[in-house]
């Protein structure tokens, strides 16, 4: 589409100077993890609309995390898409190419 993007990432690296944190819960390990956005990246989408994509939404924990992330950093959270939504929760607000069933046994 040839637009900007920015990468939030679940490591710091000194090169991203003062980044912006969010914290959330990750499904995968069920602890706390930390998502930084790099100091560059915030000034970039500061004033701006932005449009968060993930591959698959589970629990929507990571989302809240990018969500405040970016809304810290100034933006205003404008879209969310993924890949797929997961479970049997209301996906309506994210546009996904389809959701997958959650199998209990």
């Amino acid at each position: 589409m040839g637009l900007p993007y920015i990468v939030l990432r679940k490591t710091y690296k000194t090169y991203m100077g003062q980044a912006i944190k969010a914290q959330t819960r990750s499904i995968t390990t069920g602890s706390v993890q930390t998502l930084y956005l790099d100091e560059k990246d915030a000034a970039l989408v500061k004033g701006k609309n932005a449009i968060i994509v993930d591959d698959v939404v589970s629990t929507g924990s990571t989302l809240e995390g990018m969500q405040e992330a970016l809304t810290l950093a100034g933006a205003k959270v404008w879209k969310i898409a993924s890949v797929f939504t997961e479970g049997d929760r209301d996906w309506s607000h994210i546009i996904a190419l389809g959701n997958l069933p959650v199998f209990k046994s």
